[in-house]
């Protein structure tokens, strides 16, 4: 019997051992690959540091709009930095919105050693607000791209200052983009599930956080009444319309959606960058400027 005991231990230690192993990729620091600033689209800005909510220092740009008590705070996507999204800085600024941008957690410029696609990073999320804030801002909106996007939803379902969030290709459930993720690496389809699983497993006891739990699909009812716009194109394959679909169910008149043919992951601003910056900018101005 003891022996037995024996066994099944290392077995479940030996599992767990290559389940820690496997999370490494998805719980890494990223570097930083991409080196731009706002000054190279010609506009003001202010290079920043705060700590996020857990005590991390961040660092980021806040780039001002003369007069404006309004701001949004962008949130990058994973393994990337804030850098590709200043595209997107000149139609905020002239729409009169103060924009704060900032690199996540082992990410980029900022501090800290792990991530966690979303969990940990609503802690720099909550930092960012309270950096928005202490900068005069009376009305505070979340505009999150892919990684951004979820940990924008997940912030929302715990923070009450938040007046508007916008998720671009945020995947609602964490199992999904990691499966569909192995597949294109070309795991077969019978394996990247329970590689998923065993991933998702190694980094909820790397960073000490259930990343089960810690979804958009598990928290969406909490989101209620923060105005949620969510796009997405058709052909993502990090978020099913199953996932889609329940995520709207959780709604209580504070979700939309706006669902994009043709485009896959992020690519919702390529199919037609003019309305794209038009419908986002209408969302912040019907949400946020009347607050």
């Amino acid at each position: 019997m003891n022996s037995y005991f024996f066994t099944a231990a290392i077995v479940v230690l030996l599992f767990l051992a290559v389940c820690l192993v496997l999370s490494i990729p998805l719980t890494k620091r990223h570097s930083l690959k991409d080196f731009r600033s706002p000054a190279d689209l010609g506009l003001d800005f202010n290079p920043v540091h705060f700590p996020s909510a857990d005590g991390i220092t961040l660092s980021g740009w806040w780039i001002p709009a003369e007069g404006s008590p309004n701001t949004i705070i962008f949130l990058h996507g994973f393994a990337g930095s804030m850098d590709p999204d200043l595209k997107y800085l000149p139609a905020f600024i002239q729409a009169g919105y103060n924009v704060l941008m900032f690199d996540f957690r082992a990410h980029g410029r900022s501090h800290g050693n792990r991530s966690s696609l979303g969990a940990l990073e609503v802690n720099d999320v909550i930092g960012a607000i309270h950096f928005a804030k202490s900068c005069n801002s009376w009305s505070i909106g979340l505009m999150g791209f892919s990684m951004g996007g979820r940990a924008a939803l997940l912030a929302a379902a715990q923070h009450p200052g938040i007046q508007a969030v916008i998720s671009d290709g945020g995947p609602l459930r964490l199992s999904t983009a990691v499966s569909m993720d192995l597949r294109r690496r070309k795991v077969p389809d019978n394996l990247s599930g329970i590689l998923a699983f065993m991933i998702l497993l190694g980094a909820s006891l790397r960073l000490l956080t259930n990343l089960f739990r810690n979804d958009p699909l598990v928290v969406g009812g909490k989101i209620a009444p923060t105005p949620v716009l969510l796009i997405h194109g058709d052909k993502d394959p990090y978020t099913r319309n199953k996932e889609l679909n329940k995520m709207m169910a959780k709604s209580k008149g504070n979700l939309n959606l706006w669902r994009v043919s043709g485009a896959r992951h992020r690519e919702v601003d390529l199919v037609n960058p003019e309305l794209y910056i038009e419908k986002v900018i209408d969302f912040f101005d019907a949400n946020i400027k009347r607050a």
